[in-house]
């Protein structure tokens, strides 16, 4: 049973995103190639990014941005990737992969643990060794400095006449090791799970961290759901990352 039929006050945006179970089998019965992409591009199924096939969630998604980037100790492949319904962006995610160059590993995340986040787990975090977290974030799509991607997917919504929302719902997961790095992230707009209050429209980074979500129920269940979703998506992660490693 998917996500829309259990919550019946959400407003259907996860019976096509597909949550859970459902959405697993779906992805898993797909069959999609997995090709290097440019913005402008379409994809299901899957991606190829850095030499890892990453998973994507039910749907045709469309490419916003795709960069590659090549210093002295790393090589990195970022791609980001928007999944629309009509005029409203659905989903989102995001996915960079980087190589060390030297086999010097990389500095532990920062980010696998903060106050804002609904849930984190942290298995590993090593300096130039082995790191392995996730956790159901809120992210803002609207932050006082906007970064590159974030640039990349206000103009793509501009030049399509999309609804883009302030903020984005969902896991993230970081697996490294002394080679490479590999992180993932799926956001989902809350404004098309749950309707925002009259006065503010639109949902925003702040009603969506930890201590606004422990203040309303309907909140706690809607992220109980990303975690168990998370759980469920956690080993193809896994896989992406493990598979390169053999190579």
């Amino acid at each position: 049973m998917n996500l829309y039929t259990r919550l019946r006050f959400m407003r259907g945006a996860f019976g096509v995103a597909g949550f859970g179970a459902t959405l697993l089998l779906g992805l898993l019965f797909a069959v999609t190639s997995a090709l290097a992409l440019d913005a402008g591009q379409t994809a299901s199924g899957a991606v190829q990014l850095g030499g890892m096939t990453i998973p994507l969630p039910q749907g045709e998604w469309s490419v916003y941005y795709a960069v590659e980037d090549s210093g002295e100790k790393f090589q990195t492949s970022k791609l980001g990737l928007l999944l629309i319904s009509g005029k409203t962006v659905k989903q989102t995610a995001y996915f960079r992969v980087s190589r060390s160059k030297t086999g010097a590993g990389f500095k532990p995340y920062e980010q696998c643990a903060q106050p804002h986040y609904f849930y984190s787990e942290t298995a590993l975090n090593q300096i130039s060794g082995a790191q392995d977290c996730w956790h159901v974030q809120v992210e803002t799509l609207a932050p006082d400095e906007v970064s590159g991607r974030q640039k990349a997917m206000l103009a793509f919504a501009k030049s399509r006449g999309l609804f883009l929302p302030l903020a984005v719902i969902g896991p993230r997961f970081h697996r490294a090791s002394a080679d490479v790095l590999l992180q993932a992230s799926y956001g989902w707009t809350p404004d098309l799970i749950i309707k925002a209050p009259k006065d503010t429209k639109v949902w925003r980074f702040q009603d969506w961290t930890a201590e606004a979500v422990a203040k309303e129920p309907r909140k706690k269940v809607i992220m109980s759901k990303f975690k168990r979703w998370g759980e469920e998506w956690r080993p193809q992660i896994d896989t992406a990352f493990s598979s390169f490693r053999k190579k």
